[in-house]
């Protein structure tokens, strides 16, 4: 049986090769920048996000993060729109219930939420050995709560997940295939059933590892439930969560398992958007594991993506499809890459697209300081000196621009200058006497 998800005339496929600016994987000497140290990858809008576009995110625990840098954009992101009751406030975010890590559980929670009558109720809830109950739908959330306390919270949790059907747009994140299945409900479950349980009945629960098939027949299975429900036209991002396998229950090295566990939900995705309109995959995986580990990570765990590189993820996502407009770079996705930049102490680097994006740098004291900061990192006090003039212009309020002049006085030999910021200092921060105490050399 024929499988191949393209296939085209060899003309075609050779004028399309010479049209393709991406099409050569970068070199050291050609394209480089697009790799490291912040990759790149370019991905081509099927669709436009309008300004007031309403967005809804599910997911793995990289959903959270979309949801966050959308909001900061000003836009409206409804999946974080919801009325949970007492319970809901009582969890939390640290108890991840929003999380939801496998096309399954993604579709489960959909499904209850617009066909209510599928919902399994109370059945859904485990006994932890007469203590909290578990919900193996909603992560590591333990629910002390009576059943109807809890069920209530759950009506709540499915109207929440209901507003799919009125979001614009919907971005999916897939985060892994190793899954937990309930043979007695036939339903697979969104983390490990609580070991209470699987004590108690043993035959009941099956560890299972997703194939692309399953993958696919979930994205396809999720089209035809929104097709079902929604009067909007479907405007869907997919993405691969980044985030690794914290550990595998597979008789493997966890390294494996986690390039198994990303690449077949990537290649599950690659066919399922083929041919389709209105439905994208963005390189979000790409960008974090392609570029240099230094940036791309936080908390020094190799898992969480740098808050930065999200950021610089969700601006190229708002550059390439907000009003269809060309690739670019927005202020917040400069200002991500000159923080990363920084880290990696690429004081050159960081200059370069200070200058490559002046109008924006120039525009922004955080992106001007960083600027003035590499430049006296690489001895280039002059130029330091500059950046930091028009600083001080740009954020009259700021004292620190207008205390790094001062600073800067001391090697550049310039006493009298000195003298004369340290006096407008006293009158416009009057309150920074700790600053000027330090400023014995004068």
């Amino acid at each position: 049986m024929n499988r191949n998800i393209e296939s085209v005339p060899a003309t075609e496929a050779l004028a399309r090769a010479r049209g393709n600016p991406y099409r050569r994987y970068p070199s050291p000497e050609r394209g480089g920048e697009r790799l490291y140290p912040l990759a790149s990858p370019t991905a081509r809008p099927g669709f436009e996000i309008g300004p007031d576009d309403t967005i809804f995110a599910i997911g793995s625990c990289f959903a959270r993060n979309v949801e966050r840098a959308l909001e900061k954009t000003g836009r409206r992101v409804i999946s974080r729109e919801f009325d949970l009751g007492p319970i809901g406030d009582s969890l939390g975010d640290a108890a991840n219930f929003f999380n939801k890590y496998s096309i399954h559980s993604v579709l489960n929670e959909l499904e209850w939420a617009l066909e209510r009558d599928t919902f399994p109720g109370a059945a859904i809830l485990y006994e932890a050995g007469g203590g909290p109950f578990g919900d193996a739908q909603l992560g590591m959330a333990r629910l002390d709560f009576s059943v109807e306390e809890i069920l209530d919270f759950r009506h709540r949790y499915l109207d929440a997940m209901a507003q799919v059907v009125e979001a614009d747009v919907i971005i999916v994140t897939l985060g892994y295939v190793e899954t937990w299945y309930d043979r007695q409900l036939g339903l697979y479950l969104n983390v490990a059933p609580p070991t209470t349980a699987v004590k108690a009945e043993p035959e009941r629960f099956e560890f299972r590892v997703l194939s692309h098939a399953d993958v696919l027949d979930g994205l396809e299975r999720l089209e035809t439930l929104l097709a079902r429900h929604r009067r909007k036209p479907l405007k869907m991002l997919l993405t691969v969560s980044p985030v690794p396998l914290l550990a595998t229950f597979r008789d493997m090295d966890v390294l494996v398992a986690n390039a198994y566990s990303k690449s077949v939900q990537r290649a599950a995705i690659e066919e399922f958007v083929t041919g389709r309109d209105g439905v994208d995959y963005f390189p979000s995986y790409e960008f974090v594991t392609l570029s240099n580990p230094a940036i791309a990570w936080s908390r020094g765990d190799y898992r969480h993506v740098s808050p930065d590189l999200v950021a610089r993820i969700m601006a190229d996502v708002l550059d390439r499809y907000v009003g269809g407009t060309a690739p670019g770079m927005t202020l917040e996705a400069l200002l991500s890459s000159m923080r990363m930049l920084a880290r990696l102490e690429d004081h050159a680097g960081l200059r370069a697209l200070a200058a490559q994006h002046r109008a924006l740098t120039d525009g922004s004291i955080d992106a001007l300081m960083l600027e003035a900061t590499a430049a006296r990192r690489m001895g280039d006090l002059e130029e330091a000196w500059d950046v930091l003039t028009r600083a001080a212009a740009l954020a009259p309020g700021r004292a620190d621009p207008l205390e790094r002049l001062i600073t800067l006085c001391r090697p550049l030999r310039r006493r009298d200058t000195a003298l004369t910021l340290r006096d407008r200092h006293v009158r416009e921060f009057p309150e920074r006497e700790a600053f000027r105490d330090k400023l014995g050399w004068l």
